[in-house]
């Protein structure tokens, strides 16, 4: 590729066009001819240096029919425009003999101007197209911009938002800016296309900024006459008013070392071009219809990312987005999910650094769609395969992992932690001021694995509060630190942790009938007591009845009412353990058809008869002291008759003895007469596995990371402000087998993620850096993390291969 600068020879290789104002000359066009008698050749001249050759810069701007802002540098003029006294004579010499002047040099002379007679020193437009007084025939090469420009009102009207968020307006110009916008008659067949009225003030300021250059006295009209299509934008006419070349010329001098590229390689944030500074003002919105329960609600979203076809891309840049001058060359580059589109403008483009526009953002060299995506997809619980799958299939950039993996731990762990740190905080500081003021601080564990059966790597126990349902902390062990089962060394974890940090053993604790934790907490905390889950009891009596009664079927019978007992039993109780348990074992009484049995010790020696024949030494039941009768009214002839009684002595009702009378059953039971439950704690680990399915696995730090965000949203979910609704709907439930009613909360669960995002984007764009999280220096993680749980290292893959066998060969 050859250039020589000034005003010579320009290589034929290179994809230009005439500047001129009509002239439809271009190299893409195949055998040429002259219009001059005995030319054989068609050159394209660079426009003089306008620093080192100003006077004859300024000469050639005023004689090519454009609009000064519009000649660059990087402008050409064709061979056409020239007579023959303007060229060298050797050369010309030369290109008349010889045989073909394809490859030859023919240069101007250094006081050569287009359109100018050398003699008288005015204007002369070789070989242009006449203008007459109606109209002014349109150029052919410029009949797709005209077919482009027929829609500016349709557009214009499609797009007032983004035209009225514009913060210029017409009266706030400079007064060396003089436009003068006239209305077309309605007789006149106006060609053009013409700006309404109440668009016009903000079309022409949008113009305006557009502007890379000044160009003071130059008025506007949308008038047939002096039509111009040049900018690519408008049909707005431009014509020059008395204005002096000079002036025009310091104005090309300020904006000439002010182009995109240098901005963008020297300032770390890209900002959108001028004609974009209006849309970007505003939010973009869509409205959507969301129809539930036959009532339709209507949802606004707002929009900061699209997805745009290639072939539409490409479409946006036939014209320069800067100038309106035609695009020689684009080429697609894509920097994970961020496209970015360098292009050569022929008029602005300097030298052979081509212009660059970014789709997305940049923010310290990083393209915030790039971190948008990286956190969306793990706020949302995606996962980063899903997302790939995704945009492989409907072919679109992805990012890779590396990138992916470095975004996650450098800025949205980080963040999540502390988020999560300072709401902790704030949560110990009020346990420690409930203590203070006498108040009993009651908390409920559980413990949750990672995947089903007993194939579990890691192992969360979290501590939540009873009275507020926030998530107070958690712990994470993962298989190979700790010897023995998982579920005890989590919970010694955290609740060591819990009270090394608040200073006090908590009054009580609710855990799920875990023995060895329940040993803990009685050996190392005794000031704490001690409640099992009232759930986790209705769980196990419903198993065991159930296992009765495939032998016994008339206890299936009975089966849901003594379940429901058992729930009356420990709300009755009101922290009364004996009570608990004498109000349970009545319900046998009560099957046996006997509602008063104070003062029948008949009955109970009875019972005494049936331990003895079990062959155990059950303490249990034991002779009521408190509780007398059955709670409900008397039955009617027809009721009393419809229930299957039991007969005490009988086969059935021994079976049924031994369920509800097990000692260990009904020693736990007296753990539950404070009616205290781990409902709300079940609820958070199903909304946990949003961000952690149990049919993925995960490294400990993000397992780490994960729960803390799902403890973040658990906690603002108790904020009335956050509930936007909630309804009542029917669903079916199988273990009841009929139609249950349930109570739906919608919550919003996107402001909270969308403040962690932009949290992230305004560190980036300040440049705060965070330390990535190193929870090895927590109390988190207590003990090294082995590389391997399985207790053997693996084996060479060769050796496998060699020693492989197969029944099926």
């Amino acid at each position: 590729m050859r250039i020589k600068t000034g005003n010579l020879l320009m290589a034929e290789t290179i994809m230009v066009h005439c500047g001129e104002g009509d002239c439809t000359n271009n190299l893409s066009k195949k055998n040429m001819i002259s219009k001059w008698p005995g030319r054989q050749f068609i050159r394209f001249y660079l426009m003089p240096d306008p620093v080192k050759k100003k006077d004859l810069f300024l000469k050639w701007r005023s004689r090519i029919r454009r609009r000064p802002e519009d000649v660059k540098r990087s402008t050409r003029i064709c061979s056409e425009h020239f007579a023959e006294e303007d060229f060298d004579p050797y050369d010309l010499a030369n290109a008349r003999k010889a045989a073909s002047t394809k490859k030859m040099w023919i240069r101007l002379r250094p006081d050569s101007i287009p359109n100018t007679d050398r003699q008288t020193g005015k204007m002369i437009v070789h070989f242009s197209t006449p203008e007459t007084e109606e109209t002014t025939p349109l150029r052919p090469g410029r009949k797709r911009v005209r077919r482009d420009i027929e829609y500016i009102d349709e557009l214009i009207s499609d797009n007032d938002k983004i035209l009225g968020s514009s913060s210029n307006d017409l009266s706030n110009t400079e007064p060396e800016y003089r436009f003068q916008v006239e209305e077309p008659s309605a007789s006149e067949n106006n060609d053009c296309v013409s700006i309404p009225s109440v668009h016009t003030n903000r079309y022409l300021s949008a113009l305006m900024s557009a502007s890379t250059e000044t160009c003071k006295g130059v008025q506007v009209s949308p008038s047939k006459k002096d039509c111009s299509t040049q900018t690519g934008l408008s049909s707005l006419s431009v014509t020059r008013s008395s204005t002096s070349v000079e002036d025009l010329g310091d104005k090309f001098q300020e904006s000439e070392s002010d182009n995109e590229l240098e901005q963008t390689s020297s300032d770390e944030e890209y900002h959108p071009g001028p004609l974009m500074a209006a849309a970007s003002d505003k939010k973009v919105q869509r409205k959507t219809q969301m129809k539930t329960h036959g009532k339709v609600f209507t949802k606004t979203l707002p929009i900061s990312w699209v997805y745009v076809n290639v072939s539409q891309l490409q479409q946006l840049f036939r014209f320069c987005p800067g100038c309106g001058g035609r695009v020689l060359q684009t080429r697609l580059r894509f920097t994970g999910a961020a496209v970015s589109v360098d292009y050569v403008c022929s008029l602005c483009t300097i030298g052979f650094n081509p212009s660059t526009w970014h789709g997305s953002p940049i923010l310290r060299r990083k393209f915030v769609i790039n971190i948008h995506t990286s956190c969306s997809i793990m706020l949302t619980g995606l996962r980063f395969q899903s997302m790939t799958n995704f945009h492989n299939l409907m072919e679109l950039p992805t990012l890779s992992r590396p990138s992916f993996s470095e975004h996650v731990s450098s800025w949205l762990y980080p963040v999540i932690y502390r988020m999560y740190s300072e709401r902790r905080d704030i949560i110990f500081d009020g346990l420690k001021k409930r203590n203070a003021d006498g108040q009993s601080v009651v908390l409920c564990g559980d413990a949750q694995f990672d995947s089903p059966g007993f194939s579990a790597k890691y192992c969360t126990y979290t501590i939540m509060d009873c009275k507020t349902n926030e998530v107070v902390d958690f712990s994470v062990v993962q298989k190979g630190q700790f010897s023995g089962a998982l579920e005890h060394q989590a919970f010694s974890q955290v609740w060591e942790g819990i009270v090394n940090e608040v200073g006090f053993q908590p009054d009580d604790l609710v855990i799920d009938r875990q023995a060895t934790i329940a040993k803990i907490v009685e050996d190392h905390f005794p000031e704490t007591q001690l409640s099992y889950d009232i759930w986790h009891m209705a769980k196990s009596l419903s198993t065991h009845l159930r296992t009765a009664a495939q032998s016994h079927p008339k206890i299936a019978m009975w089966q849901k009412s003594i379940v429901n007992h058992l729930w009356f039993s420990c709300r009755e109780s009101k922290g009364d353990p004996d009570l608990a348990v004498e109000i349970f074992h009545s319900c046998l009484l009560h099957a046996a058809n006997i509602h008063r049995w104070k003062l029948k010790r008949v009955i109970f020696q009875t019972f005494d008869s049936m331990r003895e024949s079990i062959g155990l030494k059950r303490p249990y039941p034991r002779r009521p002291v408190k509780y007398g009768q059955c709670k409900h009214g008397p039955f009617s002839e027809g009721e009393h008759r419809s229930i299957q009684w039991f007969k005490v002595g009988d086969e059935d009702f021994l079976a049924l003895f031994k369920v509800v009378t097990a000692t260990r059953f009904s020693n736990d039971l007296r753990k539950c007469c404070k009616f205290l439950h781990t409902g709300k704690l079940e609820s958070f680990h199903s909304m946990k596995l949003l961000y952690l399915p149990k049919l993925h696995s995960f490294e400990l730090e993000t397992m780490i990371v994960m729960t803390m965000l799902a403890a973040v949203q658990n906690n603002l979910y108790l904020k009335e402000e956050n509930l936007k609704k909630s309804y009542t709907v029917r669903s079916y439930s199988r273990a009841m087998k009929k139609y249950v009613l349930k109570q739906k909360n919608v919550y919003d669960n996107v402001t909270f993620k969308k403040s962690i995002i932009d949290s992230i984007i305004r560190m980036v764009r300040s440049g705060e850096q965070l330390d990535k999280c190193n929870f090895s220096q927590t109390r988190y993680i207590l003990r090294p993390v082995p590389k391997t749980f399985y207790g053997q290292s693996a084996p060479d893959k060769r050796v496998m291969i060699e020693n492989q066998k197969s029944r099926m060969k």
